[in-house]
């Protein structure tokens, strides 16, 4: 498992930890609450002034730093289908492509993400892939929980909190080892030759036989040990059996699969990306690039929608500056039309669209208001529909 020093330098491409990619590039920065080297730089700050109190065995509590294995830099890698070798290739026709996704796969993060965090995210172009890093710290939850980011991890977290009795499967007590025995104590030598010879024998056969004495307590201590491990395994394929599913791994499953629903819908479909591969959804070759194609029309049809929509916000920004326009009196209506020094071109060249028609029905309406006089532009009053008398 890689420590999150390790991550940092990877996304940074720093050179001993990017050593699985042939010829590192430096990454390109994408949106995010601040820089990858400023959020290392904060991880670093926050993880060496946590502080978590622990009881000993005693009943007494102390204080100390933080696990060095506690989760906490949350992290996504995102990878697009295209290779970086057809980007190359075609770099001014994909760009456009890849940055609509990258900014679509940041989007959706913000939005699921909770407030207060601080994220980074990067572009890689240097692997077999286009694919981005997400990094982001939990900086709101005192020990930077990164688990509490996670979609699948929150929902099973959740799910755990709310069960009365725990779903884990104790173990068999471990067995105990057997103690060693204890080293024999060296003999002084002694002064006389023949003390010393007899003295060195006696060391000798004693250390000899509290060795054969540790191999054999070793030995045995093993073999308990091995038994007890198959007569454990036994005893937790059974318990897993009665207890059925575990509720928190059918939250996190769940949560999991939605978020995967989520991710297609917001970014998926719009870039031309299938759910599901051809293993998946069980497609033969022909099926699988007849779903692609259809996904590459409706990847053309999102993106002529998001035109219209981005062109039809423009007009709507165009007609509030002519109503504030004729507000200010910088715009009069003149000959059933609206005179205004700096019309916007958006307006001028309306055409046969919905939305172009709604714009145009607006306009009508504002020319028809202003001959018509002030007075109707005022909201009319209920009696004046329902009349006196009206129940």
């Amino acid at each position: 498992m890689n420590t999150a020093v390790q991550v940092f330098g990877e996304a940074m491409r720093v050179p001993r930890y990017s050593r699985h990619v042939d010829e590192p590039k430096a990454p390109i920065t994408l949106d995010g609450t601040t820089t990858l080297k400023k959020l290392e730089v904060l991880w670093t700050e926050k993880v060496q002034k946590i502080r978590e109190t622990v009881k000993s065995a005693k009943g007494t509590s102390y204080q100390r730093r933080l696990r060095r294995d506690a989760a906490t830099l949350y992290t996504e890698i995102h990878s697009h289908p295209l290779s970086v070798e057809a980007f190359r290739r075609d770099e001014k026709c994909y760009r456009p492509q890849i940055l609509s996704w990258a900014e679509r796969v940041l989007t959706h993060f913000e939005r699921r993400m909770p407030k207060g965090i601080e994220w980074a995210a990067v572009l890689h172009l240097d692997e077999t892939h286009v694919h981005l890093h997400i990094l982001a710290i939990n900086v709101e939850d005192p020990k930077l929980d990164a688990n509490k980011l996670h979609a699948g991890k929150r929902a099973a977290a959740e799910v755990r909190a709310s069960c009365e009795t725990p779903s884990a499967i104790c173990s068999l007590p471990r067995p105990i080892p057997k103690p060693l025995p204890p080293r024999p104590r060296k003999r002084a030598l002694g002064k006389r030759p023949e003390t010393i010879a007899r003295n060195k024998v006696h060391n000798a056969t004693r250390l000899e036989a509290w060795r054969s004495a540790s191999r054999k307590a070793h030995a045995e201590n093993a073999q308990t040990l091995a038994a007890w491990k198959e007569e454990n395994r036994t005893h937790l394929k059974a318990a897993r059996k009665l207890r059925g599913e575990v509720p928190e791994m059918v939250a996190y499953r769940a949560a999991m699969r939605q978020f995967q629903d989520d991710y297609h819908r917001a970014v998926g479909e719009h870039c031309g990306l299938l759910r599901d591969g051809p293993r998946k959804a069980r497609l033969s070759t022909k099926q699988h690039a007849a779903r692609k194609a259809i996904a590459a029309q409706m990847q053309g049809a999102f993106a002529e929608l998001d035109r219209r929509a981005l062109d039809f916000a423009q007009k709507q920004a165009a007609l509030r500056d002519v109503i504030a326009a004729l507000s200010d009196g910088r715009a009069e209506i003149s000959g059933g039309d609206i005179v205004m020094e700096d019309m916007p071109a958006s307006l001028k060249a309306l055409g046969d669209t919905a939305e172009d028609w709604m714009i145009r029905a607006v306009l009508d309406l504002l020319v028809r208001a202003g001959e018509a006089g002030v007075g109707a532009l005022q909201p009319a009053r209920d009696e004046e529909f329902d009349g006196p008398g009206m129940q």
